[in-house]
């Protein structure tokens, strides 16, 4: 197969089908960390207790001092529900952010990466021969 045959092959795949599946990759990291980090779940269920702990509150409605430690547990089980989701938020929604501004430097870098193989070995062989 001639050289220019094969330089023309991948410069094709290069600029055409790379491309269109990285930016197909792309989408799919996004939905993956809206996906795993379930941020519309969080955000529905925030004021929920964390992993539905809690207690039954008694029977006997009159039993102040009971009904009010089944409220102070309750009360404390959702501000720990509210804590491990805003925590999950933050990191699901900074992962988010940094795939969002990451695609334009990757898309570049790809769209730069065969005159930047080419510099790197022409400074090779400079560095070699002279």
């Amino acid at each position: 197969m001639n050289i220019l045959s094969v330089i023309g092959h991948y410069f094709f795949w290069h600029y055409s089908i790379a491309l269109f599946r990285f930016t197909l990759i792309y989408r799919d990291i996004l939905f993956f960390i809206k996906d795993y980090f379930s941020l519309s779940i969080l955000l529905k269920s925030f004021f929920e207790p964390w992993r539905r702990m809690g207690e039954a509150y008694p029977e006997d409605k009159f039993k102040l001092k009971e009904v009010l430690a089944v409220f102070v547990v309750n009360s404390l089980m959702r501000l720990v529900g509210m804590i491990m989701r805003s925590i999950i938020i933050i990191i699901g929604v900074v992962s988010l952010i940094l795939i969002v501004f990451l695609y334009p430097i990757l898309i570049l870098l790809w769209l730069g990466l065969p005159l930047i193989i080419l510099l790197l070995l022409g400074f090779g062989f400079k560095l070699l021969f002279f």
